[in-house]
């Protein structure tokens, strides 16, 4: 079997554009999947759920259905192959198989029944994801060898660049989504397909504060139960059935003298393919306390302060630290300080006790 490599280039070209284009992600499989002669052409995770599905050829779509119905998500056979890819980039299936194996074992006589074959793996790194491009043979076919996976682990570089420029545009995209809760006075804790927390707000900030934590990029309650409920509700969000009605639940945290905090956890959707987004769901805090809202304009205007400089003073009214305030606004610490050090010359304080007395006088 040998390979279009002029083919193989033109379907490759097209990475580039796939990543303001995601849509022709399946046309561009479908060319490599010609140029390679392989029976079909998919990308995958490694890690982590992904509701929005994966991209592959058409070919493949019956044997995912069937990979999935069969549970060989949770029992995946080539695992065992990872430590090999983390090491050369592409792995290939007789690398960690042997014959007896690929003709006894379970997993690949499930996958026999829709006509696959042995596969080349080229593993590339997607943030701090590791993200693979598989290339199946047909169940009659020789396996793919080391000269074709030479050939595949060129792509790398392509698909890297691509993924990247995904990610970056998926970022971007939560960023404006950050802001725009901030101004509708909600708060707003991203998620991935992990689970892991990506992305808060200052509002989320404010209202979590001795009531629920981020602990390890997760998002938790004061308690195990709230802890509990908070999981069940993103796992079903990232998984297929989050519509069904007990699942389709509002979640309170109860606070002493205070009324509760309510929780609103649900998909972001978009046209970008889970595999290569920043974030997939997001947590919208709502404080059922009323309170009174700062004018940023006016609270510039009456100190002098810049953009910048505001946002801080708000995030230290509002009772965040100065790390957690840096954080909020995707800032350094250090740049977080010397913003500090430019209000305090502007507003004749010197500590950020006084800093907030004075804010608490100006907005009363």
């Amino acid at each position: 079997m040998l390979i279009d490599l002029d083919k193989l280039d033109r379907a490759l070209d097209r990475t580039l554009e796939a990543a303001f284009n995601p849509a022709i992600w399946p046309g561009i499989l479908q060319h490599v999947a010609d140029a390679t002669s392989a029976f079909g052409v998919n990308i995958v995770p490694v890690k982590g759920r992904f509701p929005g599905g994966l991209i592959s050829t058409e070919s493949l779509k019956p044997a995912l259905e069937g990979y999935f119905d069969g549970g060989w998500d949770k029992r995946e056979w080539r695992t065992r192959g990872f430590p090999i890819l983390a090491t050369r980039g592409t792995v290939l299936e007789q690398h960690y198989t042997s014959r007896t194996q690929f003709e006894t074992e379970e997993y690949y006589r499930a996958q026999s029944k829709f006509g696959l074959g042995r596969t080349c793996i080229v593993g590339f790194n997607n943030g701090d994801d590791l993200t693979c491009f598989v290339l199946h043979r047909r169940m009659d076919d020789d396996p793919f060898g080391t000269e074709h996976e030479n050939v595949f682990r060129l792509m790398r570089d392509r698909l890297m660049v691509s993924a990247t420029i995904m990610k970056n545009m998926s970022a971007s995209k939560v960023e404006g989504m950050v802001e725009a809760f901030e101004k509708a006075v909600i708060g707003a804790v991203f998620f991935n397909r992990h689970g892991k927390v990506t992305a808060v707000n200052t509002e989320a900030f404010r209202s979590m504060r001795g009531h629920l934590t981020i602990v390890q990029n997760e998002l938790r309650g004061r308690n195990g139960e709230q802890t509990a409920r908070i999981r069940k509700r993103m796992h079903a969000v990232l998984g297929t059935g989050w519509l069904q009605p007990a699942d389709n639940q509002r979640i309170l945290i109860e606070r002493e003298q205070q009324r509760p905090l309510l929780l609103r956890i649900q998909r972001l959707g978009g046209n970008l393919p889970d595999v290569f987004s920043h974030s997939v769901g997001v947590c919208l805090i709502e404080d059922l306390n009323p309170r009174s809202r700062t004018d940023p304009v006016l609270l510039a205007q009456v100190l002098g302060l810049t953009q910048a400089e505001t946002l801080l003073t708000m995030n230290l009214a509002g009772g965040l630290s100065l790390q957690q305030s840096a954080a909020a606004r995707s800032i350094s610490y250090e740049t977080a300080r010397t913003h500090l050090r430019s209000i305090f010359a502007k507003t004749g304080v010197r500590r950020q006790t006084e800093l907030i007395a004075l804010i608490s006088r100006l907005i009363q």
